[in-house]
């Protein structure tokens, strides 16, 4: 299995800004989210290995479910999509103009930030090795929003441009599979906490 769990609440999400790259902690409601996120991935899974990203909300978000932070292996290709020149700005003030310029060409790379097609690229190749190795042991990868999405859509065979029609929430779980060498998804988005 291939255990994608996103990080907990940050203050930014809790605000509605954007966040990307930018190294913002969980905030009380996250902790919260997280251990309830762990609580429920032990109680099924009997995890191998665990990776993060090297934003402190992942592995924040590792610990606190449960998961020592000596046995955590960070792997930047899970890490949040950069919004680069909007980072910080309420998703309100910016929705209608970067959601405009990603429709109109997916290619569209924000200034000093990342395009859509260039985060597939990376989260892709680590779901293609992932889940090669997720025939034969239970991978859990603390991540982000985008990233999951962007999994989701690999394994469904689903257009890049679909990133921008998918929600996940703080600290839901998702779960891909390998049934017979080809990728598939058994649980999206699903939301534990109280």
């Amino acid at each position: 299995m291939l255990i994608l769990a996103r990080h907990g609440r940050t203050a930014s999400n809790a605000e509605s800004r954007l966040q990307g790259d930018s190294d913002i902690p969980l905030d009380e409601v996250g902790e919260l989210q997280a251990k309830n996120a762990g609580a429920y991935i032990r109680d099924r899974w009997d995890i191998d290995t665990i990776f993060t990203t090297s934003l402190q909300r992942s592995q924040q978000t590792a610990v606190l479910a449960g998961f020592s932070p000596d046995i955590l292996e960070v792997d930047d290709r899970w890490r949040e999509i950069s919004f680069g020149e909007f980072e910080g700005r309420k998703v309100e003030e910016v929705a209608p103009d970067l959601g405009t310029r990603w429709r109109a060409d997916i290619n569209y790379r924000p200034k000093g930030g990342e395009s859509l097609p260039s985060l597939h690229t990376r989260v892709t190749e680590a779901c293609a090795e992932m889940t090669e190795r997720a025939a034969d042991e239970n991978i859990l990868v603390v991540t982000h929003a985008t990233p999951i999405k962007s999994a989701v859509i690999w394994a469904t065979g689903g257009d890049p441009a679909m990133i921008l029609k998918l929600w996940v929430y703080p600290g839901s779980i998702s779960v891909l599979d390998n049934w017979g060498g080809s990728a598939v998804l058994l649980e999206f988005n699903r939301h534990i906490h109280t």
